[in-house]
């Protein structure tokens, strides 16, 4: 059997909700597939919370990068960013846009960042291998074993 949640994420919202995240895209039959597989993490993880309905679903593109380490980009005059969390961008995305606001307000030079100013990269085969990962994600939840 493997890990309860795989590759997933949640906390609650300042509302007190309990925000489930996790990797796949909800659209055609991945919809389903991650839904059932969310719930059934969720009855494993927190077996008190019964019947699970979900309130909204969304999901993005993942900014993967060579390496899997975040960058920051001066992409033009005025106008940079962290990116390329490689899926894990929920700490150090709110890390890193506290250390990017401080650099915009001019509290903290280029040279004090975190991370050194890096160019973009042009993954080859992007589209097949955003394909692959979309396969890859429902394949792995929907052959997870089940209660």
């Amino acid at each position: 059997m493997g890990h309860p949640q795989g590759a997933s994420s949640f906390r609650c919202d300042q509302s007190g909700r309990l925000v489930f995240g996790s990797v796949g895209a909800l659209e055609g039959i991945g919809a389903l597939v991650h839904r059932a597989w969310a719930i059934r993490s969720l009855r494993r993880l927190f077996p008190e919370l019964g019947d699970v309905e979900f309130d909204a679903g969304w999901f993005g593109m993942i900014g993967m990068t060579s390496d899997l380490l975040p960058r920051f980009h001066k992409l033009d005059r005025n106008f940079v960013s962290f990116g390329g969390y490689s899926g894990r961008g929920i700490a150090p995305g709110t890390a890193l846009g506290r250390v990017l606001a401080s650099y915009v307000l001019g509290f903290l030079a280029e040279e004090d960042l975190s991370l050194p100013a890096a160019p973009v990269e042009y993954r080859r085969f992007r589209a097949d291998r955003e394909a692959l990962y979309r396969a890859g994600s429902q394949l792995v939840q929907l052959t997870e074993a089940r209660p």
